[in-house]
């Protein structure tokens, strides 16, 4: 369950010092929803967005705080390029690569998948066929990888076809 995934997660980061986790506040929740991120997306920033200062939780790799996922699928690359193709970006790793949830295709447990995309080979215009082949599933829901996340078990290396 999410709820218990998160109180989880909010534990482990207390311990490593990766920041704190809270509510989203009701303004930045209407923002992700206006900006189309999808609804487990928002499910998750409704119960444990991280909130402090940096925009961060971080361990291994980092999670976003709303805006700041907003900020990477508005002006940055690669999430500027894959929002509008159904990758929503909520994390990446200290390179600079990708976390995305999986609008396009249907996970086989029915579950938006987590994929990771390489930051430096995506560009404006790539068609979704051009994306698709660095496309690399790291996690079968949200939850997956939030425990993967917490157990630093992440694929961090991204895919180059």
């Amino acid at each position: 369950m999410l709820s218990q995934t998160i109180a989880a997660l909010e534990i482990e980061l207390a311990k490593a010092g990766g920041g704190r986790l809270a509510p989203a506040i009701p303004e930045d929740l209407d923002a992700a929803l206006l900006f189309g991120f999808p609804k487990v997306l928002i499910d998750f920033y409704g119960q444990g967005a991280p909130i402090d200062s940096s925009g961060m939780a971080e361990l291994d790799q980092r999670i976003w705080s709303v805006q700041n996922a907003i900020t990477e699928n508005r002006d940055y690359v690669p999430g500027a390029y894959l929002f509008p193709l159904g990758y929503v970006v909520f994390a990446s790793n200290k390179y600079g690569d990708s976390y995305c949830l999986d609008t396009v295709h249907d996970g086989p447990s029915g579950h938006n998948q987590v994929v990771l995309f390489p930051h430096d080979v995506i560009e404006d215009g790539a068609s979704l066929d051009r994306v698709e082949r660095y496309r690399l599933i790291v996690a079968e829901s949200l939850e997956e990888f939030l425990k993967k996340f917490m157990e630093r078990t992440l694929v961090e290396s991204p895919r180059y076809e």
